[in-house]
């Protein structure tokens, strides 16, 4: 288990103490959850409510100081996700089980770990402090960057490129081919996918999502980028750097996104659309053609979201109006 003083918590967090710098702290939890030695941080409520010791509070709050310990910071939520990573289970032993399969002319650098049932096949590159998790396959000639994680059951096909700093989720597919046939005698013929996935620098990528390769060039995933579980993304899709996809977001093929681009849940892109930088498209919205630098989309077909709302609102109404039109017409 995991344990911190106070004082080096605050040293972290750039925090003011009142009270006892000296106390341990194990874990952090909500509010109404936490123990005796988590840190916790205000919400609504009445400090005696919280059997924490130890809570983190705006540098403006009014509080009495009652039998806690107060850290004050700027920015609560900032500072609480830095704490987080203090108390993450994810501390890597480097090993490599003798149960993995490791093919010849695979390049392993150091402090790597490598799990039960892994399967590295002949010409890859692992990169330093790698974690490769039970049930992994990693096919041919691909590249793996330094301190990635790949979680159990994740597979990743042959020639991909893997960044610094990634996380794969487990059972995500990185390298299937894409969806694409064409009609040959009146049957559909697979169109072989003969390019690669490029993923840049520190991409997470959540559990079960899906990122096909290209037909002849690749797939890119700019640097920074984060998508959620359960998203597909077809082959030649190029997105852009610190982008954000949430669960089951569907992308077309040879779709161009740009920077920090967000997709709220179950957003569909249809194939060829060219999406600006900093666009915005809330969940369950269907995107087509060309969307410029950033736009806030919402609807199906994407409209503007001011638009949007204008639109439903006068849905809402249209049983009204359409009694008002018929009492008009005398019907």
């Amino acid at each position: 288990m995991r344990e911190f003083k106070v004082s080096e918590i605050a040293k972290l967090i750039n925090s003011e103490v009142i009270g006892n710098s000296e106390l341990i702290v194990r874990g952090i939890a909500s509010f109404d959850e936490a123990d005796e030695d988590d840190l916790t941080f205000f919400a609504d409520g009445n400090l005696r409510d919280t059997r924490s010791k130890v809570v983190l509070l705006p540098k403006d709050s009014k509080v009495e100081f009652e039998d806690k310990t107060l850290m004050f910071v700027d920015n609560v939520y900032s500072a609480v996700v830095r704490i987080a990573y203090l108390f993450e289970e994810e501390s890597y032993q480097p090993m490599i089980s003798p149960h993995a399969v490791i093919y010849p002319n695979v390049k392993i650098g150091r402090d790597v770990t490598i799990r039960e049932f892994v399967v590295i096949e002949e010409g890859t590159v692992i990169g330093d402090k790698v974690v490769i998790m039970p049930f992994v396959y990693i096919g041919k000639e691909c590249v793996i960057g330094d301190g990635t994680i790949i979680f159990p059951g994740a597979i990743i096909h042959s020639r991909s490129m893997i960044g610094r700093n990634c996380r794969i989720g487990a059972g995500s597919v990185i390298g299937s081919d894409g969806f694409g046939y064409v009609e040959v005698d009146g049957k559909r013929v697979r169109i072989p996918h003969l390019g690669r996935v490029v993923i840049e620098d520190e991409v997470d990528i959540g559990a079960n999502t899906t990122i096909d390769r290209g037909t002849f060039g690749s797939t890119v995933i700019g640097k920074g980028t984060k998508i959620d579980n359960l998203v597909q993304i077809a082959h030649n899709v190029k997105i852009g750097e610190n982008c954000v996809f949430a669960a089951q977001v569907g992308i077309s093929g040879s779709v161009r996104l740009g920077n920090k681009v967000m997709l709220g849940g179950q957003v569909g892109i249809a194939d060829h659309a060219v999406i600006g930088d900093s666009v915005k498209v809330a969940a369950k919205s269907g995107v087509s053609g060309r969307v410029k630098d950033g736009e806030v989309l919402a609807g199906i077909p994407a409209i503007s979201a001011s638009k949007w709302k204008r639109v439903q609102a006068i849905i809402s109404k249209l049983p009204e109006i359409y009694s008002k039109l018929r009492r008009g017409s005398g019907d």
